[in-house]
């Protein structure tokens, strides 16, 4: 049941993954949790995301945007360092009530007044978001949301937005899992987890790259903007109802 429960939970965060260019921390940090220890949900999340982002990098090779994924992964990499290990010992529940909120308001934010101001793909715009990414992260594997908000206003093809956002998740989710796995949060006994894991995420992203393609990119940004103010509600009130 396990098993299952992890298939199905990775074929739908993988199929959202292909199609917007993130989703899938999402969708496994709302149900591993209840499943797994805590920094274990986060380090699994991680270690299955890199079947879907590796492949997706690879892929898109050509296309990743460096100048400005560069000035994001500098800080991102750098924050989320730090908040990796000073979280490990501590009590995230409230954090992700706060996070939930705010992936709403940044979501509304931006559908409302995203043709009115225009971000510029500047190194400090990047460093900015990426500081913002680093601490979603570190502390719950989820920086997808504010990077992918960025990266709609900063890079206009959408192929170039794919691939570049699967290559910032690709080298953050390494590092995460690296510091995570040494401190113990991976074993031996998860490899059939990440199996599985794996064969969803190809199955996912496999249906949700059919479906990329047939996006328009106007589309795609209601889509990216509805998604991220509705994960962000859900997240507020699991944690609402968690604490009552």
């Amino acid at each position: 049941m396990l098993l299952l429960s992890v298939f199905a939970i990775v074929f739908v965060g993988a199929f959202l993954q292909a199609n917007i260019g993130f989703g899938f921390p999402i969708i496994a940090m709302i149900f591993f949790p209840s499943l797994f220890p805590f920094s274990t949900a986060v380090t699994l999340n991680q270690i299955i995301a890199i079947g879907s982002t590796g492949f997706l990098t690879i892929r898109y090779w050509k296309s990743i945007q460096w100048k400005v994924l560069i000035p994001l992964l500098v800080s991102s990499l750098l924050v989320g360092a730090i908040v990796i290990v000073s979280s490990l010992q501590v009590e995230s529940r409230i954090l992700t009530g706060i996070l939930g909120f705010f992936l709403m308001a940044l979501s509304l934010y931006f559908a409302l007044f995203s043709k009115k101001i225009v971000i510029q793909a500047s190194i400090l715009n990047g460093l900015l978001m990426g500081i913002v990414a680093g601490l979603g992260n570190g502390l719950f594997g989820i920086g997808g949301p504010p990077i992918a908000l960025y990266l709609f206003a900063a890079v206009k093809d959408k192929k170039h937005y794919l691939a570049t956002i699967q290559a910032y998740f690709l080298v953050c989710n390494i590092q995460s899992i690296l510091i995570r796995s040494y401190h113990g949060a991976f074993e031996i006994s998860h490899i059939p987890i990440i199996l599985i894991g794996w064969v969803a995420i190809a199955v996912g992203t496999y249906v949700g790259l059919l479906l990329f393609k047939r996006t328009p990119d106007y589309l795609l940004k209601r889509i990216v903007y509805m998604f991220v103010g509705a994960s962000g509600l859900w997240i507020a009130l699991q944690q609402f109802f968690l604490a009552s």
